[in-house]
């Protein structure tokens, strides 16, 4: 049976315009780009929301022509492994910790040291300064990495089981689990505590069995991982103010165009402003939701503190730190 003229005319057209379609889609998905950003921390923290609304500035400002994709939780390895994925170019941009600078820049790994930062305005005068200029081309002469923005992270604070701690005198002895890093280990010892290096995992059961009385960390990580159920006293130490650090490799340059990448920076500080507020507001709550829970705030005597640090800890690393690096981080203003 053969088909009528005019039913094949629109059999026909309905082909070539699926066709049509097709190939737009096709045209758009080759137009749009990808920037791929990398990083441990899962979704239920502030640093996720903030990559988020990132992502939303760029697709925003750039017409969806650019779509940044994000890879939380370590979908694409540990810090040290998006590191390497940033300098291999299969990772465009990063957002990991600190600890990258003992990594490729260990003279400067100074800035993970207890006591050594007063508040965000000291890290920003650091940062923006020639001690951070310094910082910055040397991560980028010895690894290939661009450091953008600092996405602040919450103060650490000392907590126990059941010690008070108000001078560094009272730390003698505390079963304080640490981080496996140097820095941490080191410092607390010359502190007068008693170090017990612990993987974060295996940190609640320890402190629940007294196999340690002590740890340190951020107020968001205390509530979130439920430590105040193990803790009854949050020393209001803030010894470490810690940051995230945005970076991007070297590849960055040869991917995006030079407007392409304008827009690009201009979305990260407006999520990292966006980021820094919102970090603010959360240690207030934070402190509230522990309060609550019936954990006990305690004032320490933080410059008998910071003088035993500045007394006690850049000698221990003057073989690896820049000389008199630490004197002048604490000395700026």
């Amino acid at each position: 049976m053969k088909k009528h003229p005019v039913l094949k005319l629109l059999v026909l057209l309905l082909f070539l315009s699926a066709m049509l379609i097709s190939f737009a889609g096709c045209a758009k998905k080759k137009e749009e780009k990808i920037l791929r950003l990398a990083y441990v921390y899962g979704p239920t923290e502030l640093l996720h929301q903030s990559a988020e609304q990132f992502a939303a500035f760029v697709s925003e400002q750039s017409q969806g022509k650019i779509r940044v994709k994000l890879y939380h939780s370590g979908q694409l390895g540990n810090e040290r492994e998006i590191i390497e994925g940033l300098k291999l170019r299969s990772i465009d941009m990063v957002l990991a910790g600190g600890a990258i600078v003992g990594w490729y820049a260990p003279q400067y790994a100074v800035i993970e040291a207890p006591f050594v930062w007063r508040d965000y305005e000291h890290i920003e005068a650091v940062w923006q300064g020639e001690i951070g200029s310094q910082l910055r081309q040397t991560m980028q002469s010895n690894a290939g990495i661009n450091m953008l923005d600092l996405w602040y992270r919450g103060p650490r604070y000392l907590t126990t089981t059941s010690r008070k701690i108000y001078i560094p005198d009272d730390l003698a002895g505390l079963k304080l689990r640490v981080p496996e890093l140097d820095v941490y280990i080191k410092s607390w010892q010359a502190f007068g505590a008693n170090v017990t290096p612990l993987p974060f995992n295996d940190m609640f059961m320890a402190l629940k069995l007294g196999v340690v009385e002590g740890q340190e960390n951020p107020l968001a990580t205390i509530y979130g991982n439920n430590l105040h159920e193990v803790q009854k006293y949050i020393m209001e130490t803030q010894h470490l103010i810690g940051f995230y650090i945005l970076c991007t490799g070297v590849h960055f340059d040869d991917f995006f165009t030079a407007q392409e990448k304008e827009l690009i920076l201009s979305a990260a500080q407006k999520a990292t402003q966006w980021h820094n507020r919102q970090l603010e507001r959360s240690e207030t709550e934070y402190r509230d939701k522990l309060t609550e829970a019936g954990v006990e705030f305690l004032p320490v005597d933080r410059e008998a503190f910071r003088n035993l640090a500045k007394e006690k800890i850049p000698p221990l690393f003057e073989q690896t730190w820049e000389k008199g690096l630490y004197e002048k981080i604490i000395d700026t203003y």
